[in-house]
């Protein structure tokens, strides 16, 4: 109803104007530049209302052929930008199929459609780690190293080509970077931890482990026994280097995490007796084997004691077996020391239930060679120790290796 309101009041006021023009004529002259032109007022409005209704229809045509070609080009953008996008679906697709090829021609195909995207980057560094191209997998990294969304992703791949190199210091550096970030992934933990082991960098790894993100990727035993081992290798370390102080220091804290463990236990006893403090530790080592006898805990108990004569050492380890006189490490102790002192009878005593077949393996074959040790210095019996040599030969027919450096949290937790 508005509408036709407005629309016969512009009716009525061009009628009105007409009405106007056509009961006041006049004249126009216009002179331009040697042009001379007389006219009536009414023409000459007349003449500029049609210009400007022509002006205004070249207007509407111009801005109808910029927006078909823009709908026209948009529509291009759009068709290959779709394009782009099943490209980077497909190489995703084909890096999780494991088709190096095929993941390197669609990264490429994405790459000219979408441009040098993050998508596309990442698409590029999965194809080359895929297609085992270390230097398009290096340069793919350092591009996402730029943006902090896809920097964790960049570090991984260069912390894994520097060990893969062989360059474990790089390595480090890279898991490092990653493990300083709020939002740290595990694997950064589990790399700079097996990095820094392998190095023997103990106390560093100790700080690691007893960060937030240490406590949370290991649950509550796993840490407590990396802890452990931790402060034994850092105690052991120090004690090879001279520092008994710090070896001691060490050695208690690993003694905090596990009061009674052999190894912690041991290399307290020898941190002590190394200042001269053997006989405070000895209750320490009698403690530990009460509670878990151990040749560990056997040769740091001899340690607390230097120069010590055989038949001395003999009564020592019989007053440490009172703890668990039974116990098979125990007989085995006592055995070993009555042999060196030359107490035969009290050596076959002791081994006597050791070689049955319903012991361990490895004590059997310990003892049977303590045996053939025992016939040959007291009876001179080559023979009889032979048989207990073939003995303990087939109840442990594996020869036991040189045990190796620990150079993961796998490898630390499997030493003993």
């Amino acid at each position: 109803m508005i509408r036709l309101i407005v629309f016969l009041v512009g009716i009525a006021a061009v009628v009105a104007g007409a009405v106007w023009m056509a009961n006041e004529p006049g004249s126009v002259t216009l002179v331009w530049r040697g042009w001379h032109v007389d006219t009536s007022v009414g023409v000459l409005v007349a003449a500029m209302v049609a210009a400007v209704i022509a002006i205004l229809f070249v207007l509407r045509v111009i801005a109808v052929l910029s927006g078909t070609v823009k709908a026209f080009a948009a529509a291009q953008r759009e068709r290959r930008v779709q394009r782009g996008l099943v490209a980077l679906g497909d190489g995703f697709a084909a890096v999780q199929a494991g088709q190096g090829a095929v993941a390197s021609r669609l990264s490429k195909d994405a790459s000219k459609l979408l441009g040098t995207s993050s998508a596309v980057q990442v698409l590029k560094l999965g194809s080359a780690n895929l297609g085992d191209d270390p230097r398009e997998a290096q340069a793919a990294a350092m591009a996402l190293l730029s943006r902090p969304q896809t920097e964790l992703a960049a570090l991984r791949t260069l912390a894994n080509k520097a060990l893969a190199d062989g360059d474990v210091v790089g390595a480090l550096r890279h898991a490092q970077k990653a493990l300083a970030r709020k939002d740290a992934p595990p694997w950064a933990l589990h790399m700079v931890l097996d990095v820094q082991i392998g190095m023997g960098l103990w106390s560093d790894a100790l700080a690691v482990l007893d960060t937030k993100l240490g406590k949370t990727v290991f649950d509550a035993e796993t840490h407590q026994r990396l802890k452990l081992k931790l402060y034994v290798k850092e105690a052991q370390n120090a004690l090879k280097n001279g520092d008994a102080d710090t070896a001691t220091s060490a050695a208690k804290k690993a003694m905090d995490a596990s009061e009674f463990n052999p190894e912690a236990v041991a290399i307290y006893a020898k941190a002590m007796a190394s200042q001269g403090k053997g006989r405070k530790a000895a209750g320490a080592v009698e403690k530990a084997w009460r509670a878990n006898p151990h040749s560990i805990l056997l040769n740091a108990y001899r340690s607390l004691v230097p120069g010590e004569s055989a038949l001395d050492w003999a009564k020592r380890v019989e007053n440490l077996a009172k703890a668990a006189a039974d116990h098979p490490e125990t007989r085995l102790a006592v055995a070993d020391a009555s042999l060196h002192a030359e107490l035969w009878g009290q050596a076959r005593n002791r081994l006597s239930v050791l070689t049955n077949e319903d012991m361990a393996p490895d004590i059997r074959a310990r003892a049977a060679r303590l045996m053939a040790d025992v016939e040959m210095r007291e009876r001179a019996d080559t023979e009889a120790a032979n048989e207990w040599l073939q003995l303990a030969l087939s109840a442990e027919p594996r020869a036991q290796g040189k045990e190796s450096p620990p150079k993961s949290t796998g490898d630390l937790l499997a030493h003993s």
